[in-house]
C-alpha cells in the first residue's frame, strides 16, 4: 500500500492517532517534511498531542529523529515549549531532545517558554538543564524575554533557580527591558532581588535615562520605584 506524504501530514494535523498508527503499520516514514520543513513530530508537538508524539517516536519502520529542525531551525521541543504543551515537553526531554539547539532567531526552547510565559514548561526545562540559564549570549536570555513581556512568575522562577539578575545583553539588563516595556511588577521583583538600580547598558545609559526618552504614566511609576530604591537600598 503506497502512502503519499500529504496523507501522513494531514493525519497529524487532524489528531487522527489511529490513522497515524495505521499509516506506520504500512511503513509510512516518520522522517519526511512538508514545504516548511515540518516533520510529523513537529506538527504533533505543535498541536500538543502527546500520544501521537509517543507513537511517532516508538512505532513504525523509522523512528522520528527528535532533533530534526524545520526551515526556521526549530525542533519539536521548540514547538511544544512555546505553546506550553508540558506533557509533550516531558516526553521529548525523556527522549533526550537537545534543549540547547537555537532556532533562526537564536532562541532555545527555554527562551520561547519564557517569552510566552509558559511557567510549567520553564520549570521543567531548567530542572532538567540548569545550564541553559547561563548568560553566554549577547542576543537575549530567558530572563530578559520574560521581563520585557511582564511574566512576573517566570522571572521569579528563573531568579530563584539562580539566574544572574545583572546579566547583560546588547539591550542592557532585564531591568532595562522591563522598564522600557512598562512592566512595573517585574521591575519591582528585579529591584527586590537586588539588581543595581543604576545599572548601565552598553551605551552607558541607566534605566532612568531610557525612561526619560519614553515618557508615560508607567514610566513615571517605574521612575518612582527606582528613585525609592536609591534612598532605601531596597523596596
Amino acid at each position: 500500500m503506497k502512502l503519499d506524504k500529504f496523507s501522513q501530514m494531514n493525519s497529524i494535523k487532524r489528531f487522527h492517532w489511529d490513522i497515524v498508527l495505521k499509516l506506520l503499520q504500512y511503513e509510512a516514514s516518520t522522517n519526511v517534511a512538508d514545504n516548511k520543513g515540518y516533520f510529523p513530530i513537529h506538527l504533533a508537538a505543535w498541536k500538543g498531542d502527546v500520544e501521537i508524539v509517543k507513537i511517532l517516536i516508538h512505532h513504525g519502520p523509522s523512528h522520528s529523529r527528535v532533533n530534526e529542525q524545520n526551515n526556521e531551525n526549530e525542533t519539536a521541543l521548540h514547538c511544544a515549549a512555546q505553546y506550553g504543551h508540558s506533557e509533550v515537553v516531558a516526553v521529548l526531554l525523556e527522549e533526550l531532545t537537545d534543549p540547547t539547539i537555537r532556532n533562526s532567531k537564536l532562541e532555545t526552547p527555554l527562551d520561547l517558554a519564557a517569552l510566552y510565559g509558559r511557567l510549567r514548561v520553564v520549570k521543567m526545562i531548567i530542572s532538567a538543564h540548569p545550564n541553559l540559564m547561563s548568560c553566554n549570549t549577547r542576543k537575549h536570555t530567558p530572563l530578559h524575554l520574560a521581563a520585557r513581556n511582564g511574566h512576573k512568575a517566570v522571572v521569579q522562577v528563573l531568579l530563584e533557580a539562580g539566574m544572574d539578575v545583572s546579566c547583560q545583553t546588547e539591550k542592557g539588563s532585564a531591568l532595562h527591558e522591563a522598564a522600557l516595556f512598562g512592566k512595573v511588577d517585574v521591575v519591582r521583583v528585579l529591584l527586590e532581588t537586588g539588581i543595581d538600580a543604576n545599572i548601565k547598558d552598553s551605551l552607558g545609559r541607566t534605566v532612568l535615562d531610557i525612561l526619560k526618552e519614553h515618557p508615560s504614566q508607567k514610566s513615571l511609576q517605574i521612575a518612582t520605584l527606582l528613585q525609592g530604591s536609591f534612598y532605601t537600598g531596597q523596596l
